[in-house]
Formats: structure tokens, C-alpha cells, sequence
């Protein structure tokens, strides 16, 4: 029997390898990743998973993947089924793929008879399991009760449990983990280096720069490095700035200044501590960052960023900031290549906005209203979350447009002088913005004392 489910696997494999559209026929591909999934359904309703198991593995393209981990739930294959091979699996990425499309299944499917074994081994792994990803899949499936307006489909009711265990290992770095909890309580996906990567998109992809500022070129990053898996909230900054009274008192002296979106609702709307930050500058995220450092008790000479009150308009960066162990904004080259997370499409999920909603907030599902609480939708295979959507991030370095055909590498800025003379990238999109702007590619940029309603950040560092 075993023997025949192989030759079955190996004929559906080979005739959906033949089939495959082109690269850049992407509509026809989308269409070719649905029939993918309703074949490994249909195998899997006769008792064959093995197609199901092979398609829940990342690959460059991983549309069929996603679309499986958003439908298995309503595809009349039984919770049973996914629950049991959860136990067993030993492919990583198909363990991901497991935990997110457990999400998609209601309170009839997985009474509470079967949950509760199920919690314990969950609970087990967002504790033990060494990779980022599954730990972060655990979060996204226990932690909250709604997403946006709308209640999950089953409420685990585990945000207590994951709390207690986030204060029980805050602090402690275990080696061979790929994920560390700091002790302000911030969870960092650890990414090991050094890589090399395809950064910037082709020129079929929708939504593409047309001054070619996406350009096609191999980077590499000579660095470990970690990236926090949320953006940083407005109980996380109001904590730095409450310990900084001076630039609280500068911070709300200032106020909005975005001539665009002038009347926002965000004047008008208080965010909830868990939701992300938002209309801060560049140079405050980076004060922000330097708090950061000295709350770990990162010695000063280890920080990447001046002193507190040095950090403004034509300061200097130390010239090895990427050589030290200090929080800082992760890089250009790092966000777009934790971003993509392993996948080549424009989207780590793929490239259809059908899915995009499962993994961001932008104008599709907020109606440019507001953003959302952090970690709500589905994180990435880094276990990153709100990389597109939600608020766009800035970054570290000034705003790059000599890209080439060879190989970059990732170091310091030439010119260590911030000011507007440099004006920096921001990344990801918000929820503000349609689905074109939403892409791992995507480069935008301001000046760095601007203030948006719609922007914010997250925090990385260098890993030695």
C-alpha cells in the first residue's frame, strides 16, 4: 500500500511539473496553484495525504502552500488527519504549515476533548521547538480571540499560558534556538549568516517601480542577524518615552506632520497599547533603539547609535554600527531578505491578493481606517509578523539608488551623516495603502525627521 501511494505522489508530482506555467504567466500560475491543492484534497478524502504533505513544504513558489493552509479547514478533510501528522512530522516547514492551517477549523471540528491534548503539545513546542517559525505559529494560533472586528474561528483562550511562558524564558538565550525572548519581553527570529539573495523584483511583477529602483541584483549580508517579530507598539514606546521626558515633551510638541492625510482618524482614534507606533521620526526610532540597548545592559560602547540626545538632525554614525551588538533599524538588504523569507514570488506567501488578507492589514480589509493590534494575522516562515501592512517600517540606512548587476554586499553607509540631505527607506506597506505597494520589493523613503501616521518600525541587531 505504502509503495502505492508513492507511484501515485510520483505520477501527480511529474504531471503537475509538466504542466507548470512560465514565471511571468502569473494569473495562469495562480489558477495552476488551486488545482494543486483540490488535487491533494481530493487524494487526501481517499485516504492519500501524501501530496498534501509535499505541497505544505516551502518552496521558491509557495502559492499552493498557502492556499492549503488557508482552506484545509473547510475541506471536509478531517482535523484528525492534520493533528496526527502535527505529531510526527519532521520537515520544519511543513510543521509551520501544520500549526497555521489548525487556525482554519471551528470548535465542532476540534471539540475540547481533542484541544486540550492538543494545547499541551502546542504549548510544548512554542516553549521547546529551536525554529522561529513554529514558534510564532503557535503564537498566531493561541494568543487572540479576533482578528480585526471579526472573531476567530475557534478561541483557544492560551494568551495567559503563552504570557507566562514569554516572562519564564525572557532573558535567556538558548543557542540552539532560532528565536530569543529579550527582557523587556521582545521575541527576536534569529537569522543566521552569512546569506546571498535575488533582491528587487522582474519585470512582470505588478505594482513594479517603473524607474526601475527594484532592480534585479544579487546581495549578500556577511552578518548574522536577529529581527524582532513585531513592530514595536505604542505600549512598548510609551514606556521609552515615559523614561525620556525631554523627548516625550519634544515628540508631542511637534505632532502630526503629514500634509496628505491631513484630518486622519489616527488624530482622533486612541491606539491600543498592542497596536504599532506610529508618527515617529527616524531619529526617535533610533533613540528608541539606543533605550533598547542600555534596558538589556548592552555595554554603550556595543550601541550603534550616538547618545540619546546626540541622536538629530546632522548626526554621525559610528563607523562599524553593523559590527556591533547594540539594537538598531535592521537594514535595506535585511528586511527585504527576512521579508521574503526563503520564497523568489513577489509575496512570501506567494503573489495573489486573494491571500493577501490573510497576512496583512492594508486598504483591502481596513478601509484605510487604522491599524490593528501586532501578530493578528499570519506570520511568515522567519516567524515574522505585519511584515506588509499595518504600518510601514523604517530602516537603518540612507536611500540607495546606484543599484548594479554584481554582487553588494551589506555594510555601513559610505556616508555616516544623517540628515535630510539622506533621506531614508521605509518598507512593507500600511494599512493605508492598496495591495501594489504591499510586495517584498517595494522602496519608498522620506526625510528622516518626518512624521507619519501611516509608519513605524521594528528593531534587529547584530548577531556575533
Amino acid at each position: 500500500m505504502k509503495s502505492l501511494s508513492f507511484c501515485l505522489l510520483l505520477v501527480a508530482v511529474c504531471a503537475f511539473a509538466q504542466n507548470e506555467p512560465a514565471e511571468d504567466r502569473l494569473a495562469e500560475r495562480d489558477a495552476f496553484a488551486k488545482r494543486q491543492v483540490r488535487t491533494a484534497v481530493e487524494q487526501a478524502r481517499r485516504g492519500n495525504t501524501e501530496l498534501l504533505w509535499t505541497l505544505l513544504r516551502h518552496s521558491a513558489d509557495p502559492s499552493a502552500r498557502s492556499y492549503l493552509i488557508r482552506d484545509l479547514g473547510s475541506s471536509g478533510i478531517p482535523s484528525d488527519v492534520i493533528i496526527q501528522r502535527l505529531a510526527i512530522e519532521s520537515d520544519t516547514s511543513v510543521r509551520r504549515a501544520l500549526i497555521l492551517s489548525i487556525g482554519g477549523f471551528t470548535s465542532a471540528q476540534i471539540p475540547l476533548a481533542k484541544r486540550k491534548a492538543l494545547v499541551a503539545r502546542l504549548l510544548t513546542l512554542y516553549r521547546q521547538d529551536p525554529d522561529a517559525g513554529v514558534h510564532s505559529a503557535v503564537d498566531w494560533l493561541l494568543r487572540y480571540s479576533r482578528q480585526g472586528l471579526l472573531d476567530r474561528k475557534l478561541d483557544w483562550r492560551q494568551g495567559t499560558a503563552l504570557g507566562a511562558i514569554d516572562r519564564e524564558l525572557a532573558g535567556h538565550v538558548h543557542k540552539e534556538h532560532k528565536w530569543f525572548i529579550t527582557k523587556q519581553g521582545d521575541t527576536f527570529s534569529v537569522i543566521a549568516g552569512p546569506v546571498e539573495f535575488t533582491m528587487g523584483s522582474p519585470g512582470y511583477e505588478p505594482g513594479k517601480d517603473k524607474t526601475d529602483t527594484e532592480a534585479l541584483h544579487r546581495e549578500r549580508i556577511p552578518r548574522s542577524f536577529a529581527m524582532a517579530t513585531r513592530e514595536v507598539t505604542v505600549g512598548q514606546f510609551q514606556r521609552f518615552l515615559d523614561a525620556n521626558p525631554e523627548i516625550k515633551r519634544r515628540a508631542q510638541a511637534a505632532g502630526q506632520r503629514d500634509p496628505t492625510r491631513t484630518g486622519s482618524i489616527l488624530t482622533r482614534l486612541q491606539l491600543d497599547d498592542d497596536c504599532p507606533q506610529v508618527t515617529m521620526t527616524w531619529f526617535e526610532a533610533a533613540q528608541y533603539c539606543n533605550w533598547l540597548s542600555q534596558q538589556e545592559g548592552i555595554p554603550e560602547e556595543e550601541w550603534c547609535y550616538p547618545p540619546l540626545d546626540q541622536i538629530k538632525e546632522g548626526m554621525q554614525l559610528p563607523g562599524n554600527y553593523l559590527h556591533r551588538r547594540g539594537y538598531r533599524l535592521p537594514t535595506e538588504v535585511e528586511w527585504e531578505y527576512a521579508a521574503r523569507a526563503g520564497a523568489s514570488t513577489s509575496r512570501f506567501f506567494g503573489f495573489s491578493e486573494e491571500l493577501l488578507r490573510e497576512y496583512a492589514w492594508y486598504s483591502g480589509n481596513t478601509f484605510n481606517e487604522r491599524p490593528w493590534p501586532v501578530g493578528q494575522l499570519k506570520p511568515n516562515d522567519f516567524g515574522l509578523f505585519d511584515m506588509y501592512g499595518n504600518v510601514w517600517e523604517w530602516v537603518q540606512n540612507w536611500y540607495k539608488r546606484d543599484l548594479t548587476d554584481r554582487v553588494r554586499e551589506d555594510r555601513e553607509d559610505a556616508g555616516l551623516i544623517v540628515s535630510k540631505e539622506y533621506e531614508r527607506p521605509r518598507r512593507g506597506g500600511s494599512y493605508s495603502y492598496p495591495a501594489e505597494f504591499l510586495r517584498s520589493a517595494y522602496r519608498n523613503h522620506y526625510i528622516p525627521d518626518e512624521r507619519r501616521d501611516s509608519v513605524g518600525f521594528r528593531v534587529a541587531r547584530t548577531i556575533p
